[in-house]
């Protein structure tokens, strides 16, 4: 699902810079191996034989319960930062195939997400899907529009579970959004709001509805000096919110398209 994008984009954007910066050899190396070992422990999680949680577990994920996915949520790492959030939420009176259907239902995400503004599905890769989401989000009184293709490959382990993992293949900064003189950015070359981003949520079925558990990962610039211990708690309180949120978006999207019903 795109719900990644949400929360990646928004922290980017929380911090005050407008000026051009770079995709380092260094800080690409670094996120994709922090990222490698995240979705190795995410399969790991979602394959592994499901808990039995308690009518109580439900009703205190019903809202949405967000944690940092790793340290405390935003890692600073070669040339950028790691932004990892882990959010869950039951979802009651739902099927899991009917939450599968509204999840893969990607031309529906602009009415369901806000920062997504229009949705491209591409050609298939062997067993992977290929979608390009074009998204515009807001914070620390800058907007920004991105071009983001993703690979997003779905598993269904058994009649009770499903995982699916998306990842960045490229993310393009749009300038001039929407005007004669629009154009991308060179990838790696701009803002430095969000370099790449990549998405993992797993699905349970059980007390009478299904559990989602989402981890998003995103890359971007670093905080600027001497402003980070300022920025820093924002885009913290942010990213977390951002999560909740998502989910309560697609909360509300089962809600309203009859979820009680069978698909």
């Amino acid at each position: 699902m795109g719900r990644w994008l949400t929360v990646a984009l928004v922290v980017g954007l929380a911090s005050p810079i407008a000026s051009a910066a770079d995709l380092t050899d260094a800080a690409l190396r670094a996120y994709e191996a922090h990222f490698e070992a995240v979705r190795q422990a995410f399969v790991a999680r979602a394959t592994a034989a499901p808990d039995n949680r308690t009518e109580r577990d439900a009703s205190r994920a019903n809202r949405g319960v967000v944690q940092p996915g790793s340290g405390d949520g935003i890692l600073s790492i070669a040339d950028s930062l790691v932004h990892h959030w882990r959010g869950e939420i039951f979802l009651p009176g739902v099927t899991l195939d009917r939450v599968i259907a509204i999840s893969q239902a990607y031309a529906d995400y602009p009415r369901i997400f806000k920062p997504v503004r229009a949705v491209t599905v591409l050609p298939p890769a062997g067993d992977a899907l290929n979608v390009r989401f074009r998204m515009k989000a807001s914070g620390g009184g800058l907007s920004a529009t991105l071009d983001v293709r993703s690979r997003i490959r779905w598993v269904r382990v058994d009649e009770r579970r499903a995982y699916v993992v998306t990842s960045s293949e490229e993310i393009r900064e749009v300038a001039n959004a929407g005007g004669s003189a629009e154009r991308l950015l060179p990838e790696g070359h701009d803002s430095g709001y969000l370099w790449r981003a990549a998405s993992m949520t797993s699905y349970v079925a059980g007390n009478g509805g299904v559990w989602m558990v989402m981890e998003t990962v995103g890359l971007s610039r670093p905080f600027p000096p001497l402003l980070g211990w300022v920025i820093e708690p924002v885009v913290r309180r942010v990213g977390r919110g951002s999560v909740g949120d998502s989910m309560q978006e697609f909360a509300q999207a089962l809600s309203a398209r009859g979820s009680k019903l069978a698909p």
